[in-house]
C-alpha cells in the first residue's frame, strides 16, 4: 500500500478521534489515578532517578512498571503541570492503537472494513473517554496491538522473523502493567492456527515469549535487587494475588457484558449482525468475513472470559478487547444490504471528513463543559497559600491520604514537608466541629480542607 492510499485510510478514524478526545482538554481535574499518576511519573523526572517510582519522596511506589510513567512524566517536566499536557499521551496512545487496528485489519479483510472498524473503534465511548485520564491500560493495550500487528503481518507474508519480533512491544506492555500482556500469547499462537500456520505455534512459545521476558525482565530485577520482598510482596501479593483473590474489590461475573449492554452502541446491533452473518448457511458469503469475526470474535471472547473471571474488575480493563470487537461490527456493517451505504464506506465516506473538522471546531471554542471544574476547596486553599508567601518546606499534609499529596505535588510543584516538627503551617481534612490541639488554630478553612497554624504570641 503506497503512503497515499495509507493515509487516506487513517485519517477519518484519527480524525474522529481527535473529534471525540481534543476539545477543551483542560477541563476536570487531576482526579483518582490521574493525580498519583501523574505524580509518580513527574517526581521520576525531577529526582533524576527514572529506575525507581515514588509516591512521594520517602514512599517506593511498587505498583506498577514504570514505562507509562516515563511517558507521561516526561511531558509535564517539558512542558508544564497542565492537565490538558497530561492527557496528551493517552490521546498519542489511543491514536497509535487505531493506526494499529486498522493496519491489521487491512491485512485481514478489505479496504473497506479497515476503515470501518478504525471508525467504529474511534467512536466507542469507553475506548474514547478513557483519554481523559493518564491510564496504563491504553500504553499497555498500545504495545499489545503493536504486538498483534507484527504477528498478523509475519502470518501474512510468511515472515516468521515478525513473530518473534512481536515480543518486544509484548515486553513493553509488561512494563506499563505486570503480567497482563503475557496472557495474551496463547490468543496469538490460536491465531497462528486459524491463519493456516500451526507449524509456527512454537514459535510464540518458544521465540516471542521469551523476548517479551528478555525486555521487560531488567527492570523487575533491578527493583528486586534494590528493595528485595517488598518490592514481591507488593508488586506481586497485592498487585496480582490479592487482585486476583477479590481481596481488593469484587463485581460480579457479568459486569463486562451490562457495560457492553449499556454502553456498545450502535455498534453491538452491528456485532450480533456480523456473526450471524458469517454463521448463516450461504457459505460465500459466510467466508467473505471469516477472518474478522473468527480472529476479532475469539480474541474478544477470550478476552472478556479472562478479565469475567478476576474478581477485581474496572470498565477501563476491558480496553483489551474493543479493537476486535470493531473488527466484528466492522465486517456486519460491511454486509448490511443497503446499496447506498456500501457506496458511502466504499467511496471512503466523502464528506464526513469535513464536518467532523468543523465539528471539532465549533466543540473547541464553543463554551461547552464536558467535566466537573476542580475542587474548589483545594483552590481556595491554593489561592490564600499564594497571599501567604508559602514555601516549601512550610507546610506539612496532617493525616491525608496519598492522592492528596499528590495532587498536592502536581498543582504546587513541591511535596507538603514529611516531618511536623518546626512546620508552621498543617493542612488536613477535618469535619465542621472539629477543633485543632492545644497552641495551634485554624488560619483557614474551606469546606473539608483546613490548615492550621500556632496561636498569634504562642513561641
Amino acid at each position: 500500500m503506497n503512503r497515499g492510499k495509507l493515509s487516506r485510510l487513517l485519517m477519518l478514524p484519527c480524525l474522529l478521534l481527535v473529534l471525540m478526545t481534543v476539545p477543551h482538554p483542560e477541563q476536570g481535574d487531576f482526579r483518582r489515578d490521574t493525580g498519583r499518576y501523574a505524580a509518580v511519573g513527574l517526581y521520576m523526572w525531577d529526582s533524576g532517578n527514572l529506575f525507581k517510582p515514588y509516591l512521594n519522596p520517602e514512599t517506593p511506589y511498587y505498583n506498577k512498571p514504570p514505562l507509562a510513567f516515563w511517558i507521561h512524566g516526561a511531558f509535564l517536566k517539558a512542558f508544564g503541570r497542565h492537565l490538558a499536557v497530561a492527557r496528551v499521551p493517552s490521546i498519542l496512545a489511543a491514536l497509535g492503537v487505531v493506526i494499529l487496528s486498522v493496519l491489521t485489519v487491512r491485512r485481514l479483510g478489505s479496504r473497506a472494513e479497515a476503515l470501518v472498524s478504525g471508525i467504529v473503534l474511534a467512536l466507542t465511548y469507553e475506548f474514547f473517554r478513557r483519554t481523559r485520564e493518564i491510564s496504563l491500560d491504553f500504553w499497555q493495550l498500545f504495545f499489545v496491538m503493536a504486538a498483534v500487528c507484527l504477528v498478523v503481518t509475519g502470518a501474512k507474508t510468511g515472515r516468521r522473523g515478525l513473530v518473534v519480533l512481536g515480543g518486544v512491544p509484548i515486553g513493553l506492555a509488561l512494563l506499563c502493567k505486570p503480567l497482563v500482556a503475557l496472557a495474551v500469547t496463547p490468543i496469538l499462537a490460536v491465531w497462528l492456527v486459524m491463519l493456516g500456520h500451526a507449524r509456527w505455534v512454537w514459535l510464540i512459545f518458544a521465540g516471542t515469549v521469551p523476548v517479551a521476558i528478555l525486555v521487560a525482565l531488567p527492570w523487575h530485577l533491578y527493583m528486586w535487587r534494590e528493595f528485595g520482598d517488598a518490592f514481591i510482596n507488593r508488586y506481586l501479593g497485592h498487585e496480582v494475588l490479592d487482585r486476583a483473590r477479590g481481596k481488593l474489590s469484587t463485581n460480579p461475573p457479568f459486569y463486562y457484558f451490562q457495560i457492553l449492554g449499556a454502553t456498545y452502541w450502535p455498534w453491538l446491533a452491528a456485532l450480533g449482525y456480523g456473526i450471524w452473518h458469517r454463521w448463516r448457511g450461504n457459505r460465500p458469503q459466510r467466508r467473505a468475513g471469516r477472518d474478522l469475526v473468527l480472529l476479532g470474535g475469539v480474541w474478544a471472547i477470550y478476552g472478556l472470559l479472562l478479565i469475567s473471571l478476576f474478581p477485581d474488575k474496572k470498565p477501563n480493563y476491558a480496553l483489551l478487547v474493543y479493537p476486535m470487537l470493531s473488527w466484528v461490527a466492522a465486517a456486519g456493517l460491511c454486509r448490511l444490504p443497503w446499496p447506498k451505504l456500501g457506496e458511502w464506506y466504499r467511496s471512503g465516506f466523502r464528506w464526513l471528513a469535513p464536518a467532523a473538522a468543523v465539528l471539532f471546531v465549533i466543540l473547541s471554542v464553543a463554551p461547552i463543559r464536558f467535566q466537573a471544574p476542580p475542587n474548589k476547596d483545594w483552590q481556595k486553599v491554593f489561592g490564600w497559600m499564594d497571599e501567604q508567601s508559602i514555601k516549601p518546606g512550610e507546610m506539612v499534609a496532617a493525616g491525608m491520604d496519598e492522592n492528596d499529596k499528590c495532587y498536592f505535588y502536581i498543582r504546587r510543584g513541591w511535596w507538603p514537608a514529611s516531618e511536623t516538627n518546626a512546620v508552621p503551617y498543617a493542612l488536613q481534612r477535618q469535619a465542621e466541629n472539629w477543633t485543632p490541639e492545644d497552641g495551634k488554630t485554624i488560619l483557614f478553612r474551606s469546606g473539608v480542607l483546613v490548615v492550621t497554624g500556632p496561636k498569634p504570641g504562642s513561641p
